[in-house]
């Protein structure tokens, strides 16, 4: 875990020596990753041989040419919260850019941001708030990098009304070489940053497509992001204090309705029709382990409650109506939704009843997620046994059949927590044209039930390529398993991948690993 002789000198000159370290106290924080079976057992085993601070384009341009020359491998982090982020190799460099942490811009007239790799929804949507815009954030919680969740998949709980990673505009992109490359309008002489598109081949698709390149191929080091008109305070309207709070917006221009469907298809129903209606901010079924984790105060209080309110909760669908426009607007999509609800023979939860008392925190996560760092401590490990598979609602409910089964082969093993509700977040996005399911899970946080849940998840992607269906989130090695199943799309990544990168110097395992990984040991 060093670098070549010379190379921790010559990035030392280019950052000064208080923004470059190799200290074991602070390269091991870099070597372990929440998540998966395989980096807890690689947890410690691959310190990076240091972490860089740089503060500006230029300086990221440097410390990647500086690996050219040396020949050792660099990984560009956002705010760390996904497996990519960790070195599974030696003599690998993280590029933190916390350093890097600004808004540069924010263009009312034209309703767009342009931020650095470090500014994260809760600061932008704050600063957005106070002249009537937002954006939608991520689930995973508001103190995700912006840059981050829009080359990854940019997901948000208002993506019913904002949309589907059609955030991204004008950016500055560091390639595996060095230079800098600007795509969008600030690829034109004079353009600024208003627009995605720009003259000639747009390259947008080559640092996002489905689930970006994680640090594969170079670093962004500026982007320009979509904004979206909001018509609440000025100020996000919370009460109380961590864990007890929640959000209180004027009640003429925001309604969290909570419905009961009698089965998932009834559901899936009404959503296709709040979508033809073309009403709603945000459109979610959620789960009971969610929920109920937002609700709960400590770990002692969701176990005392979980096994009677796991009976109680299914197939409930929120629906957070906004008047944009006017109050108006809110009470005529009240209205609409009404019928559909009485079309599809649902029914309200009843304002003040336990239920919705439990539920209603759903139109404050919608609009800015908070309560993600509640999910993990119900049983130490969370996270969703497959998902992300963008396609129709109805595709959404059958990948939701398969996969349970698997779920509940994990129990038998006494690896997950048994989950009587069948825990599904159903998303809506762009007025339900499509859709993506997460059966929510959690599991002990030890190598036996991690391995359980990565070979569950494998399983999940395997399934959907049997069926002919969306695969879920295959990413960096899976992809060797939907490629063929789908024109051999990973053949023509790997070409880009040597072409921009051909010393494989940006994270080298992104977005495709040169070799298909090895069959596991018997």
């Amino acid at each position: 875990m060093s670098l070549p002789k010379g190379a921790y000198e010559a990035l030392e000159n280019v950052l000064g020596k208080e923004n470059i370290s190799d200290d074991p106290a602070v390269t091991t924080a870099y070597s372990y990753m929440w998540l998966l079976y395989s980096t807890h057992a690689q947890s410690g085993r691959y310190r990076p041989a240091a972490v860089v601070l740089p503060e500006s384009t230029e300086e990221v341009q440097a410390i990647i040419r500086i690996a050219n020359k040396y020949q050792f491998t660099y990984i560009p982090v956002g705010t760390n919260l996904l497996p990519p982020t960790i070195p599974v190799r030696p003599d690998t460099i993280i590029i933190d850019p916390k350093r890097m942490d600004k808004i540069i811009e924010l263009d009312e007239k034209n309703m767009y941001a342009v931020v650095e790799p470090y500014v994260t929804y809760a600061q932008l949507q704050a600063e957005s708030h106070k002249v009537g815009l937002s954006i939608t954030t991520p689930e995973a919680g508001s103190q995700v990098s912006v840059m981050a969740n829009n080359l990854f998949q940019g997901m948000g709980g208002m993506g019913h009304k904002y949309g589907f990673n059609r955030g991204i505009l004008a950016c500055d992109w560091v390639l595996p070489n060095g230079e800098l490359l600007k795509i969008g309008s600030a690829g034109n002489p004079n353009a600024e940053w208003f627009w995605g598109d720009c003259a000639g081949l747009n390259l947008k698709g080559l640092i996002r497509a489905d689930t970006g390149h994680c640090g594969g191929l170079g670093m962004v080091t500026k982007m320009a992001v979509k904004l979206f008109p909001y018509p609440g305070p000025r100020e996000f309207p919370v009460k109380g204090a961590n864990p007890d709070f929640e959000v209180d917006f004027p009640k003429d221009r925001f309604k969290i309705n909570l419905i009961k469907f009698k089965t998932k298809y009834k559901l899936a129903d009404a959503m296709y029709d709040i979508g033809h209606s073309e009403i709603a901010g945000a459109v979610h079924e959620e789960g009971a382990n969610w929920v109920l984790a937002a609700d709960s105060a400590s770990v002692e209080e969701f176990w005392e409650r979980w096994p009677d309110f796991q009976h109680k909760w299914k197939n409930i669908l929120a629906v957070t109506l906004i008047g944009f426009s006017s109050p108006r607007q809110l009470q005529y999509e009240q209205k609409v939704l009404d019928q559909i609800v009485k079309d599809h023979e649902g029914e309200y939860i009843e304002e003040g009843s336990e239920l919705w008392n439990i539920g209603h925190h759903a139109i404050g996560e919608a609009i800015r997620c908070g309560l993600s760092n509640r999910l993990y401590r119900p049983a130490g490990d969370f996270f969703v046994m497959g998902g992300f598979g963008f396609d129709s609602i109805d595709h959404t409910i059958r990948t939701s059949e398969f996969m349970w089964p698997i779920i509940e082969d994990a129990y038998k093993k006494g690896h997950f927590v048994e989950d009587l509700s069948h825990s599904d977040w159903v998303n809506s996005y762009q007025m339900c044209h499509f859709s993506e399911v997460e059966p929510i899970i959690y599991f002990e946080h030890d190598l036996e039930a991690g391995k359980t849940f990565i070979n569950g998840y494998v399983q999940t992607i395997i399934e959907a390529v049997k069926r002919k269906m969306m695969p879920t989130w295959p990413l960096g090695p899976m992809t060797y398993i939907t490629g063929p199943a789908m024109c051999n799309y990973h053949e023509m990544v790997k070409d880009i991948k040597k072409l921009l990168d051909p010393r494989m110097t940006s994270n080298p395992g992104y977005p495709v690993p040169p070799e298909p990984p090895p069959p596991p040991a018997e």
